[in-house]
């Protein structure tokens, strides 16, 4: 008897493992490699009352010598291709593509994403919408914006990379890590700020720094190039649209003020009260703010606390670094730099009447009373432009590099 049991039991199995297969869904969206388009970028604008949407797909025919600007490369396809597009709304635009294109438009694995300035004006909410809502897209590309027509901008090669989208992304990175003078946006970033208390963000501009656009092979064989992709101006929103620029200038010092600072290379004077001329250089290498609101009978008075240290990388005059007046002197020196850029940057912010210097969140925080009646009056705008900031910076130097003198000093000795 239990030998048929357990013949029965082993029958049923196999009568039950054909049925169970049918509740797999698989993949029941799948998609061959070669029926896809990868686009490693994207770029908006807004023209003829209608969407302008530029799509960079990777050219999977590219031969290694693309870039190479050698023999053959003349001839040899381009890394990438660009689709330009429009529409009444975004997703008509995309789907569009499948009428000039033999394969799909597939942006899961896009980088970059360009803004023209024709629709940061006009309002960014549509775009930041299709980044988050629609399945394949993603909301962690780089953002940037660019003056003009921000589609020719995917059309720009670059040395060192086939892929423009990838060495955009790594520009953006680089500069974040080794200069600070702008933060690196992403879309999902972008939208948090935007819904922030602040109601308000920054996106870095790029541009091409030259009037020709590089878009063949064969020229990227030159060893400088005319015309070259680089970070500019720091665009700045308000709600959903653009409302200015800030200079390279007031952009560092409002990195400094949000505590954005990774890394920086300051210039500074090393006689300060002898002489205006910068002939130091000194690489911040930590660095932190604090921020506390203070309520001052009528508004609010911003205590804004930097500290860092870093190390001197330069000097072009006569110094002993083992005399501890000197390096004070230099510190003293880099500090008011530091104000000076932090002064600049407040007052490029407030004639924007935007905060991005994330004021409202501080005082959301350390006031939770007081700012529950501005967002019932509505007043938030008013109480920013009344805003009095106390920046307080110290900066100590904490490495001289490998020598205590510096080289003039030796040579004149």
């Amino acid at each position: 008897m239990k030998e048929q049991k357990h013949c029965v039991h082993k029958l049923l199995c196999l009568l039950l493992l054909p049925l169970l297969s049918t509740l797999l869904s698989g993949c029941w969206d799948d998609r061959e490699l070669s029926e896809l388009g990868i686009a490693s970028g994207s770029a908006y604008d807004w023209e003829d009352n209608q969407w302008k949407a530029t799509y960079q797909i990777i050219n999977p025919s590219s031969g290694a010598s693309g870039m190479g600007g050698g023999a053959g490369g003349s001839s040899s396809s381009p890394p990438f291709l660009t689709y330009t597009v429009k529409g009444k709304t975004i997703m008509e635009a995309i789907q569009k593509t499948n009428l000039t294109s033999v394969r799909e438009l597939f942006t899961s694995h896009s980088r970059i994403s360009i803004l023209g300035e024709s629709v940061a004006r006009r309002g960014v909410n549509q775009i930041i919408d299709l980044f988050l809502r629609k399945q394949d897209a993603r909301d962690t590309v780089y953002v940037f914006i660019a003056t003009g027509n921000a589609g020719r901008i995917l059309d720009q090669l670059m040395q060192l990379t086939k892929n423009q989208g990838a060495g955009i992304q790594l520009m953006i990175e680089q500069e974040s890590k080794q200069l600070s003078y702008y933060p690196s946006v992403r879309m999902f970033e972008l939208a948090m700020a935007l819904s922030s208390e602040s109601g308000s963000a920054v996106i870095p501009e790029i541009l091409l720094t030259g009037k020709e656009i590089m878009d063949e092979t064969s020229e990227t064989g030159r060893t400088d190039l005319p015309s070259r992709l680089a970070l500019g101006r720091l665009a700045v929103l308000k709600g959903e649209k653009m409302v200015g620029w800030l200079s390279q200038k007031q952009a560092f010092g409002l990195t400094f003020i949000t505590s954005n600072i990774k890394m920086a290379n300051i210039s500074f004077a090393t006689h300060p009260q002898t002489s205006d001329k910068i002939d130091g250089s000194f690489i911040l290498q930590k660095s932190a703010t604090t921020v506390h609101p203070i309520w001052a009978k009528d508004h609010y008075i911003m205590d804004v606390n930097i500290k860092g240290s870093g190390v001197i990388t330069e000097i072009g005059s006569v110094m002993d670094l083992n005399d501890r007046a000197s390096i004070s002197q230099m510190e003293k020196s880099i500090e008011n730099y530091v104000l000076e850029l932090v002064e600049n940057s407040w007052q490029a912010v407030k004639q924007l009447h935007t905060d991005v210097t994330g004021f409202a969140v501080k005082i959301h925080r350390s006031d939770r009373k007081r700012w529950k009646q501005i967002k019932k009056d509505k007043s938030w705008d008013t109480v920013f432009q009344e805003i009095e900031i106390r920046p307080h910076v110290s900066i100590k130097i904490e490495r001289m590099g490998l020598s205590n003198k510096s080289f003039k000093s030796i040579d004149q000795d």
